[in-house]
């Protein structure tokens, strides 16, 4: 039985990727084309296969763009939608109305990553904390947040990367989060504000824990990067053939 199935998921798309526009300048990052695909027909096509049968899209910038394209492509999703940005922890805060569990999985939207959520489910049911965050090893970005884990795995320092590290030799935060819905009670009592800056750092005085990987993560916010997942599609597209 997929346990995934009985667990939301909700897809952070709702920023305004101004990093992007020079190559990206008509449509949300989420609509970047990869391929003959769209950056979110590579993350609904990921969900599916991995399970889930509720994904709500966190959507803000361009959301009509969105909206029309879900519908066109018959994407049975849900849409939080932002009428002012909300940033990380607003959007996640406004989409608490649409789940009903006890547990939801949290994930950007403007990233190439392939994880195992059942591993991190998994791992979240024996460890028993707040939150699990996915981190790893195999970071491609400029910057990133630096997660430090003690020997039972819970997340004891969080700090932002220095230009001079390098990130293979550093577990980074890929913003992919299994929560607990009670989270809530340590939002801020305001609409917009930031998961990494507002919560976190609230929330590691508490238990959560970072799960270790090494998969692949791209995050597509600048052109260099969003050059570098292009060739990455192209890659897995040849092999394929």
């Amino acid at each position: 039985m997929n346990a995934l199935k009985n667990i939301p998921i909700i897809v952070l798309c709702g920023g305004q990727g101004t990093r992007l526009r020079s190559v990206v300048s008509d449509r949300p990052k989420v609509l970047a084309p990869l391929g003959t695909q769209t950056l979110l027909d590579s993350i609904i096509a990921m969900l599916r296969k991995a399970g889930f049968k509720k994904i709500i899209l966190s959507v803000g910038y361009l959301k009509e763009q969105v909206k029309r394209y879900c519908e066109k492509r018959g994407y049975q999703v849900i849409f939080s939608e932002e009428d002012e940005p909300l940033g990380t922890g607003g959007a996640v805060k406004a989409a608490l109305q649409h789940i009903t569990s006890n547990l939801f999985f949290v994930m950007n939207g403007d990233t190439i990553f392939n994880p195992d959520f059942s591993e991190l489910y998994q791992f979240h049911k024996e460890k028993k904390g707040f939150m699990s965050m996915l981190i790893t090893r195999g970071y491609k970005g400029d910057g990133g947040d630096v997660v430090t884990t003690n020997k039972n795995q819970r997340i004891i320092q969080w700090r932002k990367k220095t230009q001079y590290e390098q990130p293979e030799t550093l577990h980074l935060n890929t913003g992919t989060y299994l929560m607990k819905k009670e989270i809530a009670r340590f939002f801020p009592n305001k609409k917009s504000f930031s998961l990494e800056n507002d919560v976190f750092p609230v929330l590691f005085a508490e238990s959560c824990y970072g799960y270790k990987t090494d998969e692949l993560f791209i995050d597509i916010g600048v052109p260099e990067r969003y050059a570098l997942a292009r060739e990455q599609d192209k890659t897995r597209a040849a092999s394929k053939q």
